[in-house]
C-alpha cells in the first residue's frame, strides 16, 4: 500500500506527498471517519473493516485523498476517497450532501491516476467550492484594539493563518474574483474581524515576496496597484502563486543554531514510510506589474 501510494503520487497533477497513517486504535478509525467525504465503498469499508494502517495523500491547498486496500473479494485493487481538508475546521457531517465520493482504481499506479484525475479530482474541488462557506465575518466580533493572547501573537500561529489564508484563497479564486478580492475574506474567515487586518498584511507581503516583489511593504502606495495586477494573472497562475507562497511558508527558515544542530544530529533516516519530495515550482511571471518605487 505504501509503495502504491507513492507512485500515484508522482503521477497526480500538481505536488502531493505520499505518507501512511497509523490507525492502531478505534478513537483513531473513528478521527478518520469523520473527515472522510465519502457515502460509498470507502465509508462502508471504514466502518466493516478494522484498518490498522491507511495511506494519504496530501495536495495542493490541504487537498488530502485516503488510499485504502479493497476488501475481498477484491483484493489487490484500492480504494481512493477524499478527506475534508482540515482548514474547513469541521466534521463531513455538516456537508455530507455535497459528497464528492470515493473511487476503486486499478493497482496498477498509472492507470489509477488516470481515474482519480479524470473522475475524482474534479467531483472533489467542485464539492470544496460548494462546501466553503460564504465569506463574512464570525457571530461574535471581537472589538477593534482588543488584545491579543501570547498564543496569538507566537509566529508559528500567525503563519498557520496565514497558511489557512492561502488554501481558502486557492479554493475561492476564480475567473470573476481574482486574489485582491478574496484575500481579505479569507483572512477574515480563517482569523476573526480582529486579527483579519494582522493575518492579511502578512499574506500580503508573503506574495509579493514569492511573485519577485519582495522590497514592496504593505503599506507601500503601490502595493494594492501589485495586487491587481496578480489578479489579473491567469487562473492558474494565481492558484500556483498562492500553492507556491504556502511551499515557502511551510518551514520557517532556519536559525544558525538550529542549523548546526541539525548538523550535530545528522544521522540515516529512520524506517519508515518515505516522503515524495516535491520539485521546486517554476517562477512566478509577473506581467504588468507596476514597477516598484
Amino acid at each position: 500500500m505504501a509503495a502504491f501510494t507513492q507512485a500515484l503520487a508522482l503521477r497526480l497533477p500538481g505536488e502531493w506527498v505520499a505518507d501512511v497513517m497509523d490507525l492502531p486504535t478505534t478513537t483513531a478509525r473513528t478521527t478518520l471517519h469523520d473527515r472522510l467525504w465519502d457515502l460509498a465503498t470507502a465509508d462502508w469499508a471504514l466502518g466493516e473493516f478494522r484498518y490498522t494502517s491507511a495511506g494519504v495523500l496530501r495536495g495542493p491547498a490541504g487537498r488530502e485523498l485516503l488510499v485504502l486496500p479493497r476488501p475481498v473479494p477484491h483484493a489487490g485493487q484500492y480504494i481512493v476517497a477524499p478527506l475534508l481538508p482540515m482548514v474547513f475546521g469541521r466534521t463531513t457531517d455538516d456537508v455530507e450532501h455535497l459528497s464528492p465520493h470515493g473511487i476503486t482504481v486499478s493497482p496498477d499506479p498509472a492507470r489509477a491516476a488516470a481515474a482519480v484525475t479524470g473522475r475524482l479530482l474534479p467531483r472533489y474541488n467542485r464539492a470544496i467550492r460548494n462546501a466553503l462557506p460564504d465569506f463574512s465575518p464570525p457571530t461574535e466580533l471581537q472589538p477593534w484594539g482588543s488584545t491579543f493572547s501570547p498564543s496569538e501573537r507566537d509566529p508559528a500561529v500567525l503563519r498557520a493563518s496565514v497558511l489557512d489564508v492561502l488554501a481558502v484563497a486557492e479554493f475561492s479564486v476564480n475567473d470573476t474574483a481574482g486574489l485582491a478580492e478574496v484575500l481579505p475574506g479569507a483572512s477574515e474567515y480563517v482569523s476573526g474581524y480582529a486579527r483579519a487586518p494582522l493575518v492579511h498584511a502578512v499574506t500580503v507581503q508573503a506574495l509579493l515576496s514569492t511573485a519577485g516583489l519582495g522590497s514592496v511593504s504593505p503599506l507601500d502606495p503601490d502595493t494594492p496597484l501589485h495586487l491587481r495586477s496578480l489578479s489579473a494573472l491567469p487562473l492558474s497562475e494565481q492558484q500556483r502563486l498562492l500553492r507556491q507562497t504556502a511551499v515557502r511558508l511551510a518551514e520557517p527558515p532556519a536559525t544558525s543554531r538550529s542549523s548546526a544542530a541539525r548538523v550535530r544530529s545528522a544521522a540515516p533516516p529512520p524506517a519508515g514510510p518515505v516522503r515524495l519530495a516535491p520539485s521546486p515550482p517554476p517562477p512566478i511571471v509577473l506581467r504588468g506589474a507596476a514597477p516598484t518605487r
